[in-house]
C-alpha cells in the first residue's frame, strides 16, 4: 500500500540559483547541499509536511539527469511513493504487468531503498517507490 507521497524531484541546471528561489517560495532553510557521486549529483532538500521537495543538479554529462535536463529543461523530474517494502511492492506491480526497472532496490539518501517504475508504463511520469529506513524527521 502507498503511504504518502514520500518527495518531489525537480531538476536544475544551478542548485544555488534554485535552492534561493525556494527558500523565497517556501520562506523556510532546506537541510544543507548533498553531494551523490556515485548517481554524479548534488540536491538539496526542503521538508514540506511529511513530504519532501528535492532540486537535483547533475555534475557530469555523462549523468543520466544530465540526459534528462537536456531532453526536458529544467524542472519536474520525478515523483517518489513512500510504501512499507520496496522490493515486495516493485515484485507485485511486476507481477500485474507494470514494468519495474530494478526489482532490488538501490540507494538513495538516508539509505532509502529505492524501486523505479518504467515510465511506458507510469503515464510517462518518472515514478519511485521509497522504503524509508528509520526515521525521516529531519
Amino acid at each position: 500500500m502507498v503511504r504518502r507521497i514520500h518527495h518531489l524531484d525537480f531538476v536544475v541546471r544551478d542548485l544555488d540559483r534554485a535552492t534561493q528561489l525556494y527558500r523565497r517560495i517556501l520562506g523556510q532553510e532546506p537541510l544543507p547541499r548533498e553531494h551523490l557521486p556515485q548517481r554524479g549529483i548534488d540536491l538539496v532538500r526542503f521538508r514540506l509536511g511529511e513530504t519532501w521537495l528535492i532540486l537535483v543538479q547533475p555534475l557530469s554529462d555523462a549523468s543520466p539527469v544530465m540526459d534528462f535536463l537536456r531532453q526536458h529543461g529544467e524542472g519536474f523530474f520525478h515523483i517518489a511513493y513512500q510504501v512499507d517494502d520496496a522490493a515486495s511492492k516493485g515484485q507485485e506491480l511486476a507481477d500485474d504487468g507494470i514494468g519495474v526497472v530494478n526489482l532490488e532496490p538501490r540507494l538513495g539518501v538516508e539509505g532509502w531503498k529505492l524501486v523505479d517504475l518504467d515510465m511506458a508504463d507510469t503515464l510517462g511520469v518518472m515514478t519511485q517507490l521509497v522504503e524509508q529506513v528509520g526515521s525521516d524527521e529531519n
